[in-house]
């Protein structure tokens, strides 16, 4: 017996109410899983779907959204009355999806604002209108960076509130990860969670933190060909 199926035949804490050895089973069972402490644990603010056009590389991809979090967060920072930093516990958090649709690659996400962004005076109606903008304006700023996008497309999403109605809540939860357990691209393996993937260990400060794109540090989940290298000292 190998060492996989020996720990797979166990019956511990974690599995024991979970165990399965039905591979659709048990991605329906993480769904679940997630899909709970979504609802029922993180407080998110908005639920947002932003589209990548057909055939994207993942890296960009993700590299872009690295970007976006890094740029929201220093907009709120520039937004809020006298606060000059935003300490790591104080990012806003982002569980992002991956889904492949007509329009190509999208992810659907769950934000967390744990600052909120003083809008009085900005000309904004209301957070949503200034979230909404903060978004339109970094996504055009980003748009370059995905190198497949075809002439005249640019990177897209759609913005909504949290619902006071818990029915809608779940339903956009269970529409954010419909197509989790299927067999082709793995969707788990491809889910942001930002404070385990981006690792905000910094603060962000509001006059000293680069904001320019070409400025942001490399995402630090980033694979990169030097990485290995770097851990077996190879030259």
């Amino acid at each position: 017996m190998d060492l996989e199926q020996f720990l797979n035949e166990q019956e511990n804490s974690r599995n024991r109410n979970l165990k399965t050895g039905n591979r659709y089973k048990q991605n329906d069972f993480i769904r679940q899983y997630l899909a709970s402490v979504i609802l029922q644990k993180f407080e998110w603010n908005y639920w947002v779907t932003f589209t990548f056009g057909f055939r994207p590389n993942l890296d960009e991809v993700e590299d872009v959204l690295y970007k976006l979090w890094n740029r929201v967060d220093h907009r709120i920072l520039k937004h809020t009355k006298s606060k000059d930093v935003m300490n790591p516990d104080e990012r806003s958090v982002w569980i992002l999806f991956p889904e492949i649709g007509s329009q190509g690659l999208h992810y659907h996400g769950f934000l967390k604002l744990n600052i909120k962004p003083n809008i009085t005076g900005k000309g904004y109606s209301n957070e949503w209108d200034w979230m909404r903008s903060a978004l339109r304006q970094n996504l055009d700023k980003l748009s370059p960076s995905i190198t497949t996008l075809r002439t005249n497309e640019r990177l897209d999403f759609r913005l909504y509130n949290r619902s006071y109605r818990n029915l809608d809540n779940v339903k956009m939860i269970i529409y954010s990860m419909k197509q989790f357990g299927k067999n082709d691209f793995d969707r788990f393996n491809s889910t942001i969670i930002s404070p385990d993937d981006w690792k905000p260990i910094l603060p962000i400060y509001q006059r000293r933190t680069p904001n320019k794109i070409d400025e942001l540090p490399i995402r630090p989940n980033k694979w990169l060909e030097t990485s290995l290298a770097q851990y077996l000292d190879i030259e």
